[in-house]
């Protein structure tokens, strides 16, 4: 049985924060009746299973309409008292009792088992449930489960109502997360004590080869690339990934997946990505990747871990970890070949990688074919070369060529100029939209690649490593002093 990370070895340590209806009414004259019979039908019954009819609910006594959920299914609870500062008299579930469910929650069917059977605090997926032992979605929905409770347009439509219905409304209200967000906030402090563990630290000293590939165009559509074990997952996003592949700059949301827990990493503190939208219906949660280092997602040589870039359309790549060497400071784009696919899916029949890798194939069998010229043309037209971040002139999409020297201009131009640091709601939504952008490094090295943790003392000071902190600390410590006699103050 193969299973994922076991962090109980790092559940002792501590870890500080560095940061921070209306329904229209169709006349039956103008509704088209022509549609699949089983497909109305599915989606009355997700309308259905949702929101129930009075009748429907079985009333018992002074059971709550969560309660008479949980006896049907068989799950055990235990109820808090009502109080003065507890006047909900929340349902604790799970074999800790650490998962809370409001008592009027009506979508108790619609939440994974895991939530009800397993704790959090000890939980770890177990990798063969899931195809090549990719474990998806924080290890929380296994393909058993899916299947059980139907992963079709029926599931679709009854996750998105999951998100926007009045259950999801009351827990908002009250400034709780629903049930499955607890459980993964459970989960999220756990990983964040694996990043931060001695394990981790020690493995940020390096220097990593990895290979970029985008799947299902694995042959056609990759990058190769040296780059400090430490970089920080936002930055590699930014400063590297985004110029050697060819997207466009702040202009779409992403995600990095961990394979062997499920994790997903992404920016939970920057929702200016209009995609982000997309998060609850993709991966429920995200956990921020600001502090998040890519020696934590790649450890040894010969692992994979998965980048999903533009969260409507899904450009999923493959990160593998080739080689490590010696640490370097800089970052190096060392080969690749193809072109990145157009921004927002320009050109294709459909969206994202399996829509270009079947657009590859006919491309590569008769390029000068009337359609192919026209998908040629209209994908040229996509923002990512028609508009280049860099400010230069429009570039010509070209499916099978790869201009090594003009991305390594790129990447050499994002490394040198500020990552981007956008306000949480601003929404960018062209490319070179507002977003803010910052030079902030090492306060001792002047490192801009690896995360950052600020002085735990006066907050204003920030170091990539603990070596940095100390070698600073004799110049640093009377602003410190000062700085940290305010913060007692206030």
């Amino acid at each position: 049985m193969s299973r994922g990370i076991d962090y109980s070895k790092w559940d002792n340590l501590s870890v500080s924060d560095s940061e921070d209806s209306s329904v229209d009414d169709y006349r039956e004259e103008n509704c088209d009746h022509s549609g699949d019979d089983a497909q109305v039908k599915m989606f009355s019954s997700a309308l259905q299973s949702q929101f129930p009819r009075p009748n429907d609910t079985a009333s018992s006594g002074d059971h709550s309409p969560a309660e008479i959920a949980l006896l049907k299914k068989g799950i055990s609870y235990e109820k808090e008292q009502v109080s003065d500062d507890n006047d909900v008299g929340w349902l604790l579930v799970g074999p800790s009792k650490n998962i809370k469910i409001h008592p009027n929650d009506k979508s108790i069917h619609m939440y994974s088992s895991i939530i009800y059977t397993e704790d959090p605090n000890t939980y770890v997926p177990d990798r063969s449930d899931y195809e090549d032992e990719h474990v998806a979605k924080w290890g929380i929905e296994p393909p058993s489960l899916q299947e059980e409770g139907g992963d079709g347009i029926e599931s679709f439509i009854a996750r998105m109502m999951l998100s926007s219905n009045s259950d999801a409304r009351e827990y908002a209200r009250l400034n709780v997360e629903n049930p499955e967000s607890q459980f993964i906030d459970i989960l999220i402090g756990r990983r964040s004590k694996y990043n931060n563990s001695d394990e981790i630290t020690a493995a940020m000293k390096f220097t990593y080869v990895v290979r970029i590939e985008l799947c299902l165009c694995e042959k056609d559509v990759w990058r190769r690339v040296r780059v400090p074990s430490g970089i920080s997952l936002s930055v590699f996003h930014d400063q590297v990934i985004c110029p050697v592949m060819g997207w466009s700059r702040g202009y779409h949301g992403y995600a990095f997946e961990d394979p062997r827990d499920g994790t997903v990493i992404g920016p939970a503190k920057n929702s200016a990505y209009i995609d982000t939208m997309h998060v609850p219906m993709l991966y429920k949660k995200v956990m921020d990747d600001k502090g998040c280092p890519l020696a934590a997602l790649l450890l040894k040589k010969g692992d994979i871990a998965y980048y999903n870039y533009d969260l409507g359309d899904n450009w999923m790549h493959r990160l593998v970890l080739e080689d490590i060497v010696a640490e370097e400071a800089s970052v190096t784009l060392m080969a690749g070949g193809g072109a990145c696919p157009p921004e927002d899916s320009n050109g294709l029949d459909s969206k994202g990688s399996g829509s270009y890798a079947d657009f590859l194939e006919a491309y590569k069998s008769n390029p000068k074919k009337q359609k192919m010229k026209e998908a040629v043309k209209e994908a040229s037209r996509a923002v990512n070369y028609s508009q280049p971040w860099i400010g230069c002139a429009p570039i010509p999409f070209k499916p099978l060529d790869f201009n090594i020297e003009y991305h390594r201009m790129l990447l050499s131009a994002m490394l040198s100029g500020p990552s981007i640091k956008t306000q949480r709601g601003n929404f960018v939504m062209m490319p070179g939209g507002k977003y803010k952008e910052t030079m902030k490094g090492c306060d001792n090295c002047g490192n801009r690649l690896k995360p950052l943790s600020k002085c735990t003392g006066c907050r204003k000071a920030s170091y990539c490593s603990r070596e940095c902190q100390v070698q600073a600390w004799k110049m640093h410590k009377p602003e410190c002093k000062k700085h940290s006699a305010k913060n007692e103050k206030k």
